[in-house]
């Protein structure tokens, strides 16, 4: 959905909920007052209430307060943000969850304040009527909206303009948010080839058949969908469809891919922009992010020691030779240093990988590595140190060197420089990472091109939460061993 449509039902929302708040906080006030009139009410016991308590009590400030820590507790329960489409026990897990927040929420303010002379039974009405009629009005929305979605002319009918898994990715969007009113005719293909994703969605045509698609069925909306270099080829088609009467939405590619690399929406002194490639440096981003890492690894480098010592034991127990294997991988900027892991391998694994030139060629044409129980070269200490990754602790003195960082793209070997192409400076632009998007998606079973993809889209979007998200993914990823090896 738009965000301007999504931002105005935002708003009417909260007016309703506030406006929900109001008369159930009236309502609750009417049943405290004749609570003892009231059959089945009457038989709990409670203090004898009159008007004169209300005229004495501080309701008209509770009333202010209690609707604060209403709508802010609906917006931490993504109520507002939720999609309509939504099941009922989504909705009444949402509003219970809002419901606890806001009553604890007030009843912390009503103590810090020091609002006196308030009701229990009227709070316990009061909170109890306000979530009830909280969620008969999201039912409500949803059955009003989903009869103006479907009314006469209400659809809006749309093409996707574009090819491969970003125009199927896209396709998936838009086919999920049933509340946007938007019904996908079909994808026009502006490549001959047909992805196997495609074969999901209706293909319309090609770009060449594009005016025939347009006079066979009534369209709407167009959503022109590629990459920086596809985009700019598209855009005098955009321009013709404009000049039709569609609507036109430039989408810059879900992720990156055979079509470029991903764009992102950013703005400049209040001015929106479309961006591709790596941001611009950023120092204060760049120092924390440094900062982090040296405090981080020097703390994990510390209480990991007893572990080292214990693997550096092992690792010379099961097999003599260097406790440590050190290779050359490429950091920032191209620049080469010498990665530092604990030996897994047999101290002749490179004579017997180019040795064997067939296990030479599956090494190759699989990424640069082999399975680890078809690794001759691995050790079975190794192959069980690679599994828990306890061989990568070593890095952790690479991160203080300042050769890596502890979040970013996996340092590769020179000879792999080439998968990157065309952007292989853009991913030499930042430090290589212990950890990164490549680690916590499945690590080796993850490859080549979408390897390169994964740490493109990390190098074009990094920030210090993003990375603090990554290193949080990265302990269930390890615990997991998908792609170990």
């Amino acid at each position: 959905m738009f965000r301007e449509r999504q931002r105005t039902l935002r708003a009417v929302s909260v007016a309703l909920d506030v406006a929900c708040i109001a008369t159930a906080f009236a309502a609750a006030l009417v049943l405290r007052l004749f609570h003892s009139s009231i059959p089945i009410l009457n038989t709990i016991p409670v203090i004898p209430w009159t008007s004169e308590h209300l005229a004495r009590s501080d309701y008209a400030v509770l009333l202010s307060v209690s609707t604060v820590a209403w709508v802010l507790s609906l917006r931490a329960s993504h109520v507002y943000e939720a999609p309509r489409s939504m099941n009922l026990p989504s909705i009444i897990t949402a509003y219970a969850t809002a419901l606890a927040l806001a009553s604890v929420a007030t009843a912390a303010a009503v103590f810090v304040l020091k609002i006196g002379g308030i009701s229990r039974v009227f709070f316990v009405y009061y909170f109890v009527l306000a979530a009830a009629l909280l969620v008969a009005k999201h039912i409500a929305v949803i059955a009003f909206l989903g009869r103006v979605r479907h009314g006469k002319g209400k659809i809006r009918h749309s093409i996707i303009i574009g090819a491969g898994k970003p125009a199927f990715s896209f396709a998936k969007v838009l086919g999920d948010d049933d509340a946007s009113g938007h019904r996908l005719v079909g994808v026009v293909l502006t490549s001959k080839r047909v992805s196997a994703e495609l074969s999901q969605v209706p293909v319309l045509g090609s770009l060449d058949q594009l005016d025939s698609v347009l006079e066979r069925a009534p369209i709407d909306e167009a959503f022109v969908i590629g990459g920086a270099a596809e985009l700019a080829r598209l855009a005098p088609l955009a321009q013709r469809l404009i000049e039709r009467g569609l609507l036109v939405s430039i989408v810059t590619a879900m992720s990156s891919g055979d079509h470029g690399v991903r764009g992102r929406v950013t703005e400049f002194s209040g001015v929106p922009m479309l961006s591709f490639g790596p941001m611009p440096k950023d120092e204060v981003n760049d120092g924390i992010k440094r900062s982090v890492d040296v405090a981080v690894a020097a703390v994990a480098g510390v209480l990991a020691l007893p572990v080292m010592f214990l693997v550096a034991a092992a690792v010379k127990l099961f097999d003599p030779g260097p406790v440590l294997f050190k290779q050359t991988r490429l950091g920032q900027g191209g620049r080469p240093f010498e990665v530092l892991k604990f030996r897994t391998m047999r101290t002749d694994a490179e004579q017997r990988l180019t040795a064997d030139s067939e296990l030479y060629r599956r090494y190759v044409e699989n990424d640069y590595k082999l399975p680890g129980k078809e690794d001759p070269r691995i050790t079975r200490l190794g192959l069980f140190l690679r599994r828990s990754s306890l061989d990568e602790l070593p890095q952790l003195w690479n991160v203080l060197r300042g050769d890596m960082a502890l979040v970013g793209p996996r340092p590769i070997v020179p000879a792999e420089l080439e998968k990157y192409e065309p952007y292989a400076e853009m991913f030499l632009a930042v430090r290589p990472g212990l950890t990164g998007l490549w680690q916590v998606s499945g690590r080796s079973t993850v490859s080549y091109p979408e390897r390169a993809f994964l740490d493109l889209d990390y190098v074009a979007g990094y920030d210090a939460l993003g990375d603090l998200a990554l290193l949080a993914r990265t302990l269930p990823a390890v615990l997991s061993r998908t792609g170990a090896y």
